[in-house]
Protein backbone atom coordinates (compact mmCIF):
# COMPACT_ATOMS: atom_id res chain seq x y z
CA UNK A 1 0.00 0.00 0.00
CA UNK A 2 1.08 3.59 -0.55
CA UNK A 3 0.60 6.56 1.75
CA UNK A 4 1.98 9.91 2.86
CA UNK A 5 3.66 10.64 6.19
CA UNK A 6 1.39 13.10 8.00
CA UNK A 7 3.52 13.48 11.13
CA UNK A 8 6.75 11.92 12.37
CA UNK A 9 8.21 12.69 15.81
CA UNK A 10 11.96 12.04 15.67
CA UNK A 11 12.33 12.62 19.40
CA UNK A 12 9.69 9.97 20.17
CA UNK A 13 10.51 7.55 17.29
CA UNK A 14 6.95 7.25 15.98
CA UNK A 15 4.56 8.89 13.58
CA UNK A 16 1.56 8.47 11.31
CA UNK A 17 0.87 7.68 7.67
CA UNK A 18 -2.33 8.49 5.76
CA UNK A 19 -2.86 5.44 3.56
CA UNK A 20 -4.34 5.43 0.07
CA UNK A 21 -7.50 4.03 1.70
CA UNK A 22 -7.80 7.25 3.81
CA UNK A 23 -7.01 5.33 7.00
CA UNK A 24 -4.37 6.51 9.47
CA UNK A 25 -1.55 4.07 10.23
CA UNK A 26 0.82 4.18 13.19
CA UNK A 27 4.51 3.85 12.37
CA UNK A 28 7.33 3.09 14.80
CA UNK A 29 11.05 3.46 14.15
CA UNK A 30 11.52 -0.32 14.36
CA UNK A 31 9.41 -0.69 11.19
CA UNK A 32 11.53 1.70 9.13
CA UNK A 33 14.35 -0.69 8.17
CA UNK A 34 16.86 2.14 8.29
CA UNK A 35 14.72 4.60 6.29
CA UNK A 36 14.59 8.28 7.30
CA UNK A 37 11.12 9.87 7.40
CA UNK A 38 9.88 13.45 7.34
CA UNK A 39 6.38 14.88 7.09
CA UNK A 40 5.10 14.76 3.51
CA UNK A 41 7.20 11.80 2.30
CA UNK A 42 5.43 9.34 0.00
CA UNK A 43 5.98 5.79 1.28
CA UNK A 44 5.16 2.18 0.53
CA UNK A 45 4.23 -0.06 3.48
CA UNK A 46 2.48 -3.22 4.58
CA UNK A 47 -0.61 -2.50 6.68
CA UNK A 48 -1.60 -4.73 9.58
CA UNK A 49 -3.71 -4.56 12.72
CA UNK A 50 -2.12 -5.05 16.11
CA UNK A 51 -3.66 -7.09 18.93
CA UNK A 52 -5.76 -4.06 19.94
CA UNK A 53 -7.23 -3.78 16.43
CA UNK A 54 -5.35 -0.57 15.57
CA UNK A 55 -3.91 0.12 12.12
CA UNK A 56 -0.12 -0.14 11.93
CA UNK A 57 2.47 0.06 9.15
CA UNK A 58 5.37 -2.32 8.66
CA UNK A 59 8.25 -2.56 6.14
CA UNK A 60 8.12 1.15 5.30
CA UNK A 61 10.08 2.30 2.24
CA UNK A 62 10.40 5.90 1.03
CA UNK A 63 9.17 6.35 -2.56
CA UNK A 64 9.40 10.14 -2.82
CA UNK A 65 11.17 12.58 -0.52
CA UNK A 66 10.50 16.25 -1.35
CA UNK A 67 13.42 18.58 -0.80
CA UNK A 68 13.49 20.31 2.55
CA UNK A 69 13.62 24.09 2.39
CA UNK A 70 16.33 25.85 4.38
CA UNK A 71 16.28 29.41 5.63
CA UNK A 72 19.25 30.90 3.73
CA UNK A 73 21.32 27.85 4.63
CA UNK A 74 21.40 28.89 8.29
CA UNK A 75 20.30 26.66 11.13
CA UNK A 76 20.39 29.41 13.76
CA UNK A 77 17.18 30.93 15.02
CA UNK A 78 16.39 34.58 14.33
CA UNK A 79 16.85 35.67 17.95
CA UNK A 80 20.34 34.07 18.05
CA UNK A 81 21.70 36.23 15.22
CA UNK A 82 23.87 39.20 16.12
Amino acid sequence: MYGRVTKYHHDKNYGFIMGEDNQTYFIHQTSLNGEYLEDGYLVSFHPYQNYKGRNNANNVMVIEAPERKRNNGSTRKEHERT
